[in-house]
């Protein structure tokens, strides 16, 4: 790939991330939870319609010039700048018009946090088949009793722990949760999808 077309793609991506960056804040100053494939839906609720009805001449111009990127892969100077110039209104004027809610990308935060802490739980089956192996043996080995019970404490141990963080992780989740609650007015993208886009 040479460096001009380097250039264009990283300019997509930009544009790409600044539009939907913005609108997604927007939406979530307005206690609105919503994910880049709902955003169509968004868009068209009759408290925001106007919002972005006024807008519909810059994301007229972003999108002719990401259809152009994709398909051309260039784009000449002054219709990179004409764009940018298009982008900045739709931050600023989202910005202007954002809601007085805060927390709802927070709570988001911590609830994937708290979900990613939730580990996988252990397997104790060879704790236990060998403990008791262990255990049968000191029949005739009377020492192995001591190596079973240490298997089978080890094994418990790690039992406990593993409901120890896990009881923990579903309380750091509850109270992610709660807080999500609290600040979200419409959840027209479920949480967890949002969290897995």
């Amino acid at each position: 790939m040479s460096r001009r077309e380097q250039a264009n793609e990283e300019f997509l991506a930009g544009l790409k991330n600044r539009t939907s960056r913005a609108i997604q804040q927007y939406f979530f100053s307005h206690g609105v939870c919503v994910g880049r494939s709902d955003v169509r839906k968004a868009m068209a609720l009759p408290e925001h319609e106007q919002t972005f009805a006024s807008l519909a001449p810059s994301f007229a111009q972003v999108n002719e010039s990401i259809s152009l990127l994709t398909d051309i892969g260039s784009l000449s100077l002054p219709s990179k700048e004409k764009t940018m110039r298009a982008v900045y209104e739709i931050e600023g004027r989202l910005r202007e018009r954002g809601g007085c809610v805060e927390g709802l990308e927070r709570a988001l935060a911590r609830i994937e946090m708290a979900r990613n802490s939730i580990r996988a739980e252990p397997k104790l089956w060879p704790y236990t088949f060998w403990g008791v192996l262990c255990l049968l043996a000191a029949y005739f080995v009377w020492p192995s009793a001591l190596v079973g019970v240490m298997l089978l404490g080890a094994g418990f141990n790690r039992h406990s722990s593993y409901k120890k963080r896990k009881a923990e992780a579903d309380r750091a989740l509850s109270e992610a949760n709660d807080m999500f609650e609290a600040v979200a007015a419409l959840e027209l993208t479920p949480r967890l999808r949002l969290l897995e886009q």
